[in-house]
């Protein structure tokens, strides 16, 4: 049976050892919980605090001396090893460095090297009311990475954030994109252990009137190549959205130029793979954006059409012909 595997990260001073504690305290009694923590410096701090705890049923490792998603990756590899063997957990969760980048530490995790032994779940990201009033913080490439990664979205520490933050944070949440599986507001680290079990990329696209699906039944959106997942609009407007496999590589200029060559499309968002890195692309009226993005599970886009009678699979086989074919 594989084992159920968390990554949490976040900014440095956030509380993600605390809640990984909060969370320890409360796990299922039988259960066996791993931890592997990333120490950025050579003292492991975090892992004698979480190794303080006692329990019996939680085994901790670290690999210090840098972060564990780039200069240190081959001992990330060993000491995960040794823990799977050694302590046969029944969860392990991952902790990064506040200073990490986790999109190769999701890849690795959930890549074909650990495909037979781990299931990776949801990336927790936990976030703090300072990240919201620290200048440049919301700009910063790092923060951008986990803000970008994670699949459930926690403000920790809300007891110190002020209305106007919460308001802030809510707003900002509600704009990210591809949207997150939960976004929530937290305090004392406080994580509930069924967040952990939320599948990554499980969320629907957001167009108007699609039905929502709870946690328990949602069901994940793995597209094989040339057929793509498609979610048409219940919606007075005209909408549409497609999840396509991650194997498949588009084209930018194409894709470009089929979303701004229709008048119809009124707004265009998606995220997608390209030769040269992953995109997210943004249209809106007869104006269109494209900055890089981190994310990379799969490519997806949602399409509001101002013709109530677009026809959404003839769009899908224009899109499709915006693959990449060498």
């Amino acid at each position: 049976m594989r084992i159920p595997t968390n990554i949490i990260t976040g900014f440095l001073g956030v509380g993600k050892t605390t809640a990984i504690l909060d969370l320890l305290a409360r796990k299922p009694s039988r259960e066996h919980w791993a931890v592997l923590v990333n120490e950025y410096g050579e003292v492991g701090i975090d892992a004698a605090i979480l190794e303080g705890g006692g329990n019996p049923e939680v085994t901790v490792r670290e690999v210090a001396g840098g972060c564990i998603c780039c200069v240190t990756a081959p001992y990330l590899q060993v000491a995960l090893h040794l823990l799977l063997t050694e302590a046969k957990p029944q969860r392990l969760i991952v902790e990064t460095t506040g200073l990490g980048h986790p999109g190769r530490l999701i890849d690795l995790l959930g890549g074909s090297d650990y495909a037979n032994r781990l299931d990776l779940r949801a990336t927790l990201t936990v976030l703090s009311p300072d990240d919201f009033t620290t200048p440049g913080m919301l700009e910063n490439p790092v923060f951008a990475e986990q803000v970008a990664l994670a699949d459930v979205l926690v403000l920790n520490k809300r007891d110190r954030a002020s209305p106007e933050t919460l308001l802030q944070f809510q707003q900002w949440a509600d704009e990210l994109y591809p949207p997150k599986s939960l976004v929530v507001a937290t305090q004392d680290g406080r994580l509930e252990p069924e967040w952990l079990d939320l599948r990554p990329s499980r969320r629907l696209l957001v167009a108007p009137n699609w039905e929502t699906e709870s946690a328990g039944e949602a069901r994940e959106l793995l597209a094989e190549p040339g057929q793509p997942i498609r979610k048409e609009s219940r919606g007075t407007m005209a909408a549409c959205g497609w999840v396509f496999s991650s194997q498949e590589c588009f084209d930018e200029a194409r894709l470009a130029e089929l979303l701004t060559a229709s008048s119809h499309i009124v707004r265009a968002k998606g995220v997608f793979r390209t030769r040269s890195g992953n995109v997210i692309i943004n249209k809106v009226g007869n104006g269109l954006t494209s900055h890089p993005t981190p994310y990379s599970r799969d490519s997806r886009l949602e399409i509001f059409s101002s013709n109530s009678a677009t026809d959404w699979l003839s769009v899908e086989q224009q899109l499709l012909k915006c693959l990449r074919t060498e």
